[in-house]
């Protein structure tokens, strides 16, 4: 076949425009996989909740951290018609040490012991008593905490031991690990003011349907996936991420379609003596076109080569946020081969417009 023939002809010619595709295809892959990375940092626990809609404080503006609910409102929330089943839930951020002059932040998330709400335990068992908590795989990943060790979570001033029953797998929460106590403790560690101002909890986790926007003076109800999309940074985060995919994809095809377009200026004569000799233009556009997809193929190709094995080295320490999934790889693979050919486009017109008697003349 023409196409694959002048390719091998031209091995330095083509090996070089690959490896600029190449270049592009992980770049592109890379940036996808921070902006999927740091979507699961956000709120990964928040979506793996077991429940439909989240019941926040009305004048928390949907936050989290701002959100404070009363005994009062979580008994309405309850009582909704549509709700048929609801539990509470606290959360709190808080530093705390695992070894000496070590230390980092995790998300205090209360709930009821053997509520919905409470995580699937992988490793150990669920929570049975006050001073019990619970701790996701991401804090295991950064302080190697195992189950029977004791954690001290900042009480006022002072600080509570809690030994870890179990380990979940739920993921972060607002970029921090998730840990799990009951929900007492967690008023406890939230406020430590009289028993009577304590907050009942930050939101109400229900399950059920037909309650989003359901809403009184005090708290209102969206979905889940809402209070996600609610989280502070996630929206100009997912839209920097996706700008720079999308700038990557452009600066790919113009830089495709213009080397492509500066070799078919360079074989203008030959194509016309192509054409001369009865070689239709439909069928030069064609191998000028396949000769786009193989380099696209195997430059997005030698791309995801290079995203697994940056993903088993440099990424191999979980301290970069980024997540290569095969449907975000596959899917930037094909972005870029897609710009590719939409790059080479002008070329292709330059391939079809070529007179004959002309090209033949310039040579």
């Amino acid at each position: 076949m023409l196409a694959l023939t002048e390719v091998r002809r031209r091995k330095l010619q083509f090996g070089f425009v690959t490896g600029v595709v190449a270049l592009i295809a992980y770049l592109i892959i890379m940036v996808t996989g921070l902006g999927l990375g740091l979507y699961e940092a956000a709120g990964t626990a928040l979506l793996n909740l077991n429940g439909d809609h989240l019941a926040y404080a009305a004048n928390s503006n949907l936050s989290v951290i701002r959100s404070r609910l009363s005994d009062e409102d979580v008994a309405e929330v309850r009582s909704l018609p549509g709700a048929e089943a609801a539990t509470p839930i606290g959360y709190v951020a808080a530093v705390i040490e695992f070894g000496p002059d070590e230390s980092d932040t995790a998300a205090i998330i209360g709930v009821i012991p053997g509520s919905f709400a409470e995580p699937e335990v992988v490793e150990g068992r669920p929570i049975e008593s006050p001073t019990e908590i619970l701790v996701d795989r991401a804090w295991v990943r950064v302080a190697g905490t195992r189950v029977g060790d004791t954690l001290a979570l900042p009480v006022g001033f002072e600080t509570r031991d809690f030994t870890v029953a179990g380990i979940v797998d739920r993921g972060y929460f607002f970029f921090q690990p998730g840990m799990y106590v009951d929900l007492a403790s967690w008023q406890d560690l939230v406020f430590q003011g009289e028993a009577m101002q304590k907050p009942a909890a930050s939101l109400v986790l229900l399950q059920g349907r037909d309650l989003a926007g359901t809403r009184s003076e005090n708290w209102r109800i969206v979905t889940k996936e809402d209070g996600f999309n609610n989280i502070e940074g996630v929206q100009a985060q997912q839209s920097t991420v996706d700008a720079l995919r999308y700038m990557g994809l452009l600066i790919g095809a113009m830089v495709i379609g213009v080397f492509f377009y500066v070799i078919t200026l360079q074989k203008v004569s030959l194509l016309g003596i192509l054409k001369a000799i009865g070689a239709p233009g439909p069928y030069l556009v064609t191998q000028g076109l396949l000769q786009v997809l193989v380099v696209c193929i195997v430059g997005a190709a030698v791309a995801v080569g290079l995203a697994l094995l940056t993903e088993a080295t440099v990424l191999a320490s979980d301290t970069i946020p980024i997540n290569f999934t095969s449907g975000a790889m596959a899917t930037s693979s094909i972005s870029v081969v897609i710009a590719g050919v939409v790059g080479s486009l002008l070329s292709a017109r330059q391939v079809a417009s070529i007179d004959p008697i002309i090209a033949m003349q310039q040579q």
